[in-house]
């Protein structure tokens, strides 16, 4: 059995802020160059339209917001090309621009629907969403930009709970068959691949007996759910022919809860990406789409990477390579103190704070070094607020050192933009953070108050 995965996808969603949003081409080129050097080979991302109004309604337009947006996509995409990346396209296929949905079209809404969304059931509305993409995909050919894959989901955003589109699963696969129909009329032969983000059971046979009956060998590879906290995915049937993949979560660390998306510093999950791997080596599988948010997994996009390419055999070999590229000095201890971090919410910060300083210490100056001594200021920072209960002035201090180590990272190290969404800064934060909200609240008001009775 090979521990090599063909297919070894970096997934990097521009949009909410991000730094993949706003980041310029060069320094798209070496985000990308240093996803190559651990092994990946195809990129995607998704053309989110979130808040957007439709870019090819005609017309004068100016570059304004959705312009720029769409735009910058295909920056990524021109970067990676010339990079050598083969190149796939995640879609929700009835997730459409801001001014498409109206009273008539729009989607029936439920607890898991949610977006911009049509109802695909409705021809005039199935006609939209393929117009949309007929546009988008004249937009890559036109830049010589060739589509090697199409990869759809289901949920997040997208979905209809209208009886015409019960079950949902079988209507999101008619219309995404439509798209990539239309995506090979462009390309030639596409991939079709699916991401399984929130499938349930019921879904997955609903849509293996749909496909296995109207689209025999129309799907080539479905990236599995993980959930969180959880390193293999439950095995459930598959249309024919089927490649199995994952859907790998690399935007947090071993263990969820805050250390998410950035919230906590960067992330590193050593054993817990390490053993998805080997799960999926043990399942045959042909590889795996890494869900990537941002630059703050870095280290971790070096794991999945590293290991699915073959190049390394242990994520502990990969995080010492990882040193030895970026941080020079004693290689194995900074492995060590990498590994460590996967429960930051439970890690001692005084060892940690102390290796640090002796490792840093024969280190290379980087970004890479500051980020992480910026992730051990918010360890440091949060257990300072837990020792005391009140809100005394020591107590607020913490507190804000926290938010002020958190807001370095976001802005002076990964340079995000305007964050929006899982990037909003006060989402994923410590359980402690409604008390300092409320008295650093009271405190402002108290100071203006003041302000103002001296007037």
């Amino acid at each position: 059995m090979s521990s090599i995965l063909p297919v070894r996808e970096l997934y990097c969603p521009s949009h909410f802020g991000n730094t993949y949003e706003v980041a310029m081409r060069n320094e798209l080129r070496a985000i990308l160059a240093e996803a190559k050097f651990w092994g990946y080979n195809r990129y995607s991302d998704w053309f989110d339209t979130v808040d957007l109004r439709n870019v090819y309604a005609g017309g004068h337009q100016h570059f304004d917001f959705p312009e720029a947006v769409w735009a910058r996509k295909f920056v990524g995409y021109e970067v990676a090309a010339e990079l050598g990346f083969e190149l796939g396209l995640v879609v929700t296929p009835n997730h459409v621009f801001s001014d498409q949905v109206t009273p008539a079209n729009a989607a029936t809404k439920s607890d898991r629907f949610f977006g911009q969304l049509v109802c695909p059931s409705q021809p005039a509305a199935a006609e939209l969403i393929l117009d949309n993409y007929r546009n988008l995909f004249a937009d890559f050919a036109r830049r010589g930009l060739r589509l090697a894959s199409i990869s759809a989901g289901a949920y997040d955003y997208g979905g209809c709970a209208c009886p015409a589109c019960q079950p949902w699963i079988v209507a999101f696969g008619r219309i995404t068959k439509a798209i990539v129909e239309l995506g090979e009329e462009a390309f030639g032969p596409v991939q079709a691949d699916l991401w399984g983000w929130w499938w349930t059971d019921e879904d997955h046979a609903s849509f293996t007996a749909w496909a296995n009956r109207e689209a025999p060998g129309r799907f080539r590879g479905f990236a599995n759910h993980i959930l969180y906290g959880e390193s293999a995915y439950k095995v459930r049937p598959l249309p024919a022919g089927m490649a199995e993949r994952a859907f790998v979560h690399i935007g947090y660390g071993d263990k969820p809860g805050v250390d998410t998306y950035g919230h906590y510093g960067p992330t590193v999950a050593a054993h817990r990406l390490e053993a998805t791997y080997r799960h999926l080596v043990q399942r045959g599988a042909d590889g795996f789409l890494a869900y990537s948010e941002d630059v703050f997994d870095d280290v971790n996009k070096a794991i999945m990477g590293g290991l699915a390419s073959g190049q390394l055999p242990t994520a502990d070999a990969v995080l010492r390579a990882y040193a030895d590229r970026h941080f020079g000095g004693d290689v194995p201890g900074w492995a060590a103190w990498l590994a460590d971090l996967g429960d930051i919410e439970h890690l001692d910060p005084a060892p940690a704070r102390e290796a640090f300083a002796k490792l840093s210490a024969a280190s290379r100056p980087s970004e890479r070094l500051a980020a992480f001594d910026l992730k051990l200021q918010m360890r440091e920072a949060d257990v300072a607020v837990r020792a005391e209960t009140d809100w005394t002035p020591s107590r607020l201090r913490a507190a804000d050192a926290f938010f002020a180590a958190k807001e370095q990272l976001w802005r002076g190290i990964w340079r995000r933009g305007l964050c929006r969404h899982i990037f909003r800064f006060d989402w994923k934060v410590p359980d402690w953070y409604p008390g300092y909200a409320q008295a650093t609240q009271a405190a402002r008001i108290h100071s203006a108050e003041t302000r103002l009775s001296e007037v």
